[in-house]
């Protein structure tokens, strides 16, 4: 089978985007599949990147790539054609071509969320729905998002299928980590002995600024990893306004060998987010044995199940009382943690590549 994959974000995308195209390649351009022909599109600006795979099964494509949604839509199924692919693998857009297609949907929370998109962003967006559904088959990343896809008709029962995120084996308890490096880590950053992780992007629908106003009741530090981005609120005036500056470190960008020193380093990772697609970093800390709080809302209930406490991510004080209920004891503390590193191994990208493999068999099969 020849099968195309538009992977234009493997070396520059977005953040979480870039993370999911990396991993899922790892696994299908492994040794298993090596029966399959992959074509794999990337960016032509990243030409002067090596890419990491090499076997003679993988044929690397560079196309232009400025703008994703003209470049799925036109330019990769021209080559798509060119090459004589039975299937292709998109990300988020997807063509109007007649060519046996994938579309691969990270989320649709525009949609139900438009308060934490800009206009520009909600106009670039709704046209992911035509080009759905021109699609032979929506692949999204959990069972709340499929529910989502479907209520607002991009596909339907029969061709709207989700592959769960899996986690990286870096990320993994602290004494399973060199003790050297998370010396020169603490360091770096003056980190305390004890600490609040809040870890991602620091945009209104991750709602850290009610995370910031719980921190009025509690005693423990909070580290705050991550960069802004457009949508981002004026936290430090609120930092200052509530009296916190001593309270709340902010590290900005963390580099990706440096996350599973920090996840592993924290006392508890509290992701108090209005809404998500999925939700790796709470995976990614429980993988790394560090309890988690999270939000009731959306797929986070579904990926940490009874391995996280919950909270009203509109309520401050829930979230200050959740969080001093874990910190007042060490039993449940231990507790949250242990089942978070059994929750995290139901999840691997070994196993997403497969079930991803699947559709894509069952696609060009149709």
């Amino acid at each position: 089978m020849k099968i195309g994959i538009d992977a234009k974000w493997f070396f520059n995308g977005p953040p979480s985007g870039k993370v999911v195209v990396k991993q899922l390649l790892k696994e299908l351009l492994s040794s298993t599949y090596k029966d399959e022909e992959f074509y794999v599109f990337l960016n032509k600006a990243d030409k002067e990147i090596e890419f990491p795979y090499k076997r003679e099964n993988i044929k690397c494509i560079y196309i232009s790539s400025f703008n994703n949604l003209i470049s799925n839509a036109i330019t990769l199924p021209k080559y798509a054609k060119k090459h004589k692919l039975d299937v292709v693998l998109f990300q988020n857009f997807g063509t109007f071509s007649n060519i046996k297609s994938i579309v691969y949907i990270h989320d649709l929370l525009y949609l139900d969320y438009p308060q934490f998109y800009s206009l520009k962003e909600r106009l670039y967006l709704s046209l992911l729905k035509p080009l759905a559904k021109k699609a032979n088959t929506i692949v999204t990343i959990s069972e709340t998002e499929k529910n989502r896809i479907i209520k607002h008709k991009l596909g339907g029962v029969n061709n709207v299928h989700f592959v769960y995120h899996g986690v990286d084996k870096k990320f993994k308890p602290l004494d399973q980590h060199d003790k050297k490096q998370i010396e020169a880590f603490k360091l770096k950053y003056n980190l305390p002995n004890q600490f609040i992780l809040y870890l991602g992007r620091l945009n209104i629908r991750k709602n850290i600024a009610n995370l910031i106003s719980a921190m009025q009741y509690v005693n423990t530090p909070l580290v705050i990893a991550g960069e802004n981005d457009h949508k981002s609120e004026d936290l430090l005036s609120k930092i200052k306004t509530l009296g916190l500056q001593n309270k709340i470190i902010f590290t900005g960008y963390l580099e990706e060998n440096e996350l599973p020193l920090v996840y592993a380093l924290a006392t508890l990772f509290c992701f108090p987010s209005y809404a998500e697609g999925f939700g790796l970093p709470p995976l990614e800390a429980m993988a790394s044995g560090t309890p988690v709080i999270v939000s009731d809302r959306t797929s986070l209930p579904e990926v940490c199940e009874d391995a996280g406490m919950y909270i009203n991510p509109n309520d401050s004080l829930d979230i200050a009382k959740k969080i001093n209920t874990l910190l007042a004891s060490k039993e449940i503390i231990n507790t949250f943690a242990t089942k978070g590193v059994i929750q995290a191994k139901k999840f691997s990208w070994i196993k997403s590549a497969e079930n991803l493999m699947n559709i894509i068999k069952t696609t060009n099969d149709s």
